[in-house]
């Protein structure tokens, strides 16, 4: 351990709010955002609270501990760490063979079950900041692959690529795509849809979270103006929420 690095830390546990969009109702659920102290900031704080001990002491305490809590560990043995909690073994995965041998046996793995008395300090934590979790489509930037302009100005017949976060198109294909809504006179769109344009899945060429390039039809009129539509119900991975996320893009694009 570099005891040049043996310093408090300053702990504060932030909530996220996620919504869960593997139900319609809705329910949500909480993430949390921690800080993680290692042993050089539990020393440090042993030393703010006691002079009975100094700190190469500690510091050589712990690194014995450790060498035997691993010694303990390799022998099969759980271990109660500090009355905080219990430190054991776990077998994990499937045995096909209803009578294994010893080189069937998976690999083993490592569990923890936390005291009662850690768990009534964890919930006596103050939450310091409850934020709600971004889930909205954002589009950062339009380019025309073409001509390499960003100014929301695109060729009829030329790639596009279109920048930003949460942007993968996946599900109903009735309810979900990306669409070119027309632009009337004052700058507003037909909120009936029967005029929008929805690309179709074969003019893609990438479908990410952070990218969507593809080929603009080729029947888009010069000069005409529209807002870019972007309806997704993608999850994490390849996992499909029931509920359908909607960004209308700020700036009009523009039919060169």
């Amino acid at each position: 351990m570099n005891t040049n690095k043996i310093e408090l830390i300053n702990g504060s546990v932030n909530v996220t709010v996620h919504k869960n969009h593997f139900r319609e109702d809705d329910s949500s659920y909480a993430k949390v955002k921690r800080n993680t102290a290692g042993m050089n900031n539990v020393i440090a704080t042993i030393l703010q609270r006691s002079s009975l001990v100094d700190k190469a002491t500690l510091v050589a305490t712990q690194m014995l501990f450790k060498d035997a809590v691993l010694e303990l560990l390799q022998q099969g043995v759980s271990v109660n760490l500090f009355e905080l909690g219990t430190l054991y073994p776990s077998a994990q995965g499937s045995i096909e063979n209803e009578n294994p041998s010893v080189e069937e046996i998976p690999a083993l793995a490592l569990g923890f079950t936390p005291s009662a008395e850690a768990l009534e300090a964890v919930r006596k934590t103050d939450i310091s900041v409850a934020l709600q979790e971004e889930t909205m489509p954002v589009i950062n930037q339009i380019e025309d692959l073409a001509t390499h302009k960003t100014d929301c100005t695109v060729t009829n017949g030329m790639p596009v690529r279109i920048t930003g976060r949460r942007l993968k198109i996946a599900g109903d294909s009735e309810k979900t795509g990306l669409f070119f809504a027309p632009q009337q006179a004052d700058g507003t769109i037909d909120t009936t849809e029967s005029d929008w344009i929805r690309i179709d899945e074969h003019k893609f060429f990438k479908n990410t979270s952070t990218y969507l390039e593809l080929i603009l039809p080729d029947s888009f009129e010069s000069g005409n103006h529209f807002s870019l539509v972007v309806r997704t119900a993608a999850g994490r991975g390849t996992k499909i929420n029931k509920t359908i996320r909607s960004l209308v893009y700020e700036k009009t694009v523009t039919i060169a």
